[in-house]
């Protein structure tokens, strides 16, 4: 449906790639000229390219597609994160057999206050401020 609106649906498509290739649709040649033109779009889905990379047999990129995988699901840190990508990748890790990364928890002194937020602040002050008035 993407392809029919002009539309790049990257995790569809790489998983379309995966798929063709175990059905035997897809030439080791063909899937790795695949795996690369996916590769290079604007978000590729590091997951799936590195379950492809593996059937293919490239063993060091499907390894860096796998780490760079789990960073993403990683987001901001537990429990802030991409829960079923994350258990999805760590069990391909562990299937590799490369060291699942320890990466930091969600830190909230890194979060940015939104833009509003001190003006709601002011405004539940005043409020308070208000109601402690009429007692």
């Amino acid at each position: 449906m993407a392809r029919e609106r002009g539309l790049v649906d990257v995790e569809s498509e790489t998983g379309l790639a995966l798929a063709k290739f175990h059905l035997g649709q897809l030439t080791c040649d063909a899937a790795r000229r695949e795996a690369q033109r996916l590769a290079q779009l604007r978000q590729p889905a590091h997951r799936y390219l590195s379950m492809l990379w593996l059937g293919i047999g490239d063993r060091a990129k499907a390894e860096h597609h796998a780490l760079a995988a789990y960073r993403w699901a990683w987001a901001d840190g537990e429990p802030y994160v991409h829960r079923y990508e994350l258990t999805k990748t760590t069990e391909l890790l562990q299937q590799m057999n490369v060291p699942v990364p320890v990466l930091p928890p969600y830190d909230p002194t890194k979060d940015e206050p939104f833009l509003w937020e001190a003006d709601v602040r002011a405004a539940i002050e005043k409020l308070k401020a208000g109601k402690a008035k009429k007692k």
